[in-house]
């Protein structure tokens, strides 16, 4: 088994996990990823630590990718593409192109594990709640960004930190007008945290938090939950906002909704709002899965029941996940490749 080879496709917190851990087992790995750097979306995300750890894991995952640039076993190929798999007699042959040089090659491989992650959602496609027209509309993943690179959360438009922020959850999740009827699982814990996170560089800043329910995901999360809920100035609302507008003549956003408990339309002013947005399947790797004969599941993520032999699947592939579970569902598949080499003798 030791002289195998086994090739990677995703460079993210699934690939990079499952890497290391076959690597680790004296394995020869190759790792492709279509960025010019791994990390996949990870490498963006902020700690969420307050007072305490918060057990976000982007620490470890930020460890994992140091430590796996440092393993002699693993052969790093970035910026390339596998653009097609064949099965021969000894395994598969990938077809990889250079995404830069534009030069083609063949790798061969005893067996391959998809990593290929997840597609933010676009919050322009919900046009009602203005991303992409109003400045201090953000992402959730635009203020994991800020957090990381800059330190504290401020207004876009101005560069003064919010007194009064908004997150409003599912947006691209549980959401039947776009198809999208799954929960994505991550995004109340990651809004939470970051919510926290504002709260404690930011002592005089209101949150108010818009949800349908909230699902728990990670460690300590109901730890995270009870500290919000205590906490005197963050507002729990079970709404959810129907637009966002921007009056010029006044300085905010003015953000619509219907109270459920109430049964009528309250409008509220706040200086920025976060959009929490789920994962969609990646859909660039669409004539591959067709070409291998992987098949999509009902909510349009692979799915690992039809992977032919020899064919992994790692991480959010498969559907939705937060950094820890990626990360024990990599080791897990790395498992699986091994228990599969072993059996080929």
């Amino acid at each position: 088994m030791s002289k195998s080879h086994v090739v990677v496709v995703g460079g993210g917190v699934a690939g990079i996990a499952c890497a290391d851990e076959l690597a680790q087992e004296g394995l020869k790995v190759t790792l492709i990823e279509k960025e010019p750097e791994i990390g996949g979306w990870a490498a963006d995300y902020c700690c969420k630590a307050t007072d305490r750890c918060n057990r976000c894991f982007v620490c470890v995952a930020d460890k994992e990718r140091n430590s796996l640039q440092l393993e002699s076993k693993v052969t790093f190929q970035t910026n390339q593409m596998v653009h097609g798999v064949e099965r021969n007699r000894s395994g598969y042959l990938l077809k990889i192109t250079d995404r830069v040089k534009g030069v083609e090659e063949d790798v061969h491989a005893d067996a391959v594990v998809f990593a290929t992650g997840f597609t933010p959602f676009d919050a322009r496609k919900k046009g009602e709640l203005g991303y992409g027209r109003y400045p201090d509309v953000i992402t959730g993943l635009d203020l994991e960004r800020m957090l990381r690179n800059k330190g504290n959360v401020f207004k876009p438009s101005d560069g003064e930190v919010p007194g009064k922020v908004a997150f409003i959850q599912c947006v691209g999740s549980r959401d039947e007008s776009i198809g999208h009827l799954y929960c994505s699982k991550a995004c109340c814990a990651y809004a939470l945290r970051m919510a926290r996170v504002i709260r404690a560089q930011n002592p005089e800043t209101e949150i108010y938090f818009y949800y349908m329910d909230i699902q728990p995901a990670g460690r300590n999360f109901d730890e995270i939950l009870s500290a919000c809920e205590e906490d005197p100035k963050f507002y729990f609302v079970r709404a959810i906002p129907s637009k966002i507008y921007q009056y010029y003549q006044k300085k905010g956003l003015m953000m619509r909704t219907l109270e459920s408990r109430r049964g009528e339309i309250d409008e509220i002013f706040f200086d920025m709002i976060v959009l929490s947005i789920g994962m969609e399947p990646n859909k660039e790797n669409q004539g591959l899965w067709d070409q291998i004969g992987l098949e999509n599941g009902s909510e349009g993520f692979v799915d690992p029941l039809s992977s032919p032999e020899g064919i992994f699947l790692a991480g959010t592939v498969s559907g939705p996940k937060d950094i820890e579970r990626s990360i024990m569902d990599a080791k897990q598949v790395a498992l699986s490749v091994m228990k599969f080499l072993e059996g080929k003798g």
